[in-house]
């Protein structure tokens, strides 16, 4: 399986505490992670996406949503440690089995 190259965090404020607004965010199929947080951000949002005109396009999407109020992207670098992909690996090892 080939990885998709690019990964961000998404960093969502919010206008309103709309209960539909975690709902919404986590329908958008390139959402690996979604999280509330507390302090500045509402929720931080882990994307993977192909490049960055896909990322402009997720962007969007969050951005359409009415609750939110903006939005703040980091670009991931390179990345040292994650379990998640660790979990995805031997997840499909054991259905190859």
């Amino acid at each position: 399986m080939k990885e998709t190259p690019l990964v961000a965090f998404v960093f969502v404020q919010t206008q309103l505490h709309a209960a539909k607004t975690a709902e919404n965010l986590a329908q958008i199929p390139e959402v690996e992670e979604l999280h509330r947080v507390a302090g500045e951000d509402c929720y931080v949002v882990r994307v993977r996406v192909a490049n960055t005109g896909e990322l402009d396009r997720v962007v969007r999407e969050i951005e359409r949503i009415r609750s939110v109020h903006s939005t703040r992207t980091t670009l991931v670098l390179k990345t040292f440690k994650d379990k998640s992909e660790l979990h995805r690996q031997r997840s499909s090892a054991s259905s190859a089995v």
